[in-house]
């Protein structure tokens, strides 16, 4: 992560993007609900809304620990940029292997030849370097 982000919005990126597939992300009392399930830790939904963005600023550890088991990370993800930037990228990995387009891609794949393989990964690379390049510098086009 370039920029260090707040509990709030760590919270509220796990939201939008750890649930299960196929469904929209958990509600806050779907959150709540399932906190106190699996932790015996009890919080409102009002009180998950007001910690997802920002409106109660210091939560305590009870919460922050309850919170980081029901989304499966570890609680050093709300404080620490190298752990959330870890995390984030295997949520990342895990909703692309879950799109179709992705799982038909990666099974295409494996019946290659290795060396094939080795191009199509050499190729992606550079594809993954350029679209990085291009956001980190905004689209430019050239001129014609």
């Amino acid at each position: 992560m370039s920029e260090e982000r707040s509990f709030a919005e760590r919270l509220a990126h796990l939201i939008a993007t750890v649930h299960p597939p196929d469904r929209k992300p958990y509600s806050y009392r779907e959150i709540a609900h399932g906190v106190a399930e699996q932790t015996g830790v009890t919080m409102s939904a009002t009180h998950v809304q007001q910690l997802a963005v920002g409106a109660r600023k210091d939560p305590k550890r009870s919460h922050i620990q309850a919170l980081a088991q029901f989304f499966g990370v570890p609680v050093t993800y709300f404080f620490d940029d190298r752990v959330a930037g870890q995390v984030d990228q295997q949520v990342e990995d895990v909703v692309a292997w879950r799109d179709s387009e992705a799982r038909n891609l990666a099974q295409r794949a494996m019946r290659l030849s290795p060396r094939d393989r080795e191009t199509v990964t050499a190729l992606l690379d550079q594809l993954t370097s350029y679209d990085e390049t291009r956001r980190r510098t905004g689209r430019r086009r050239k001129p014609e």
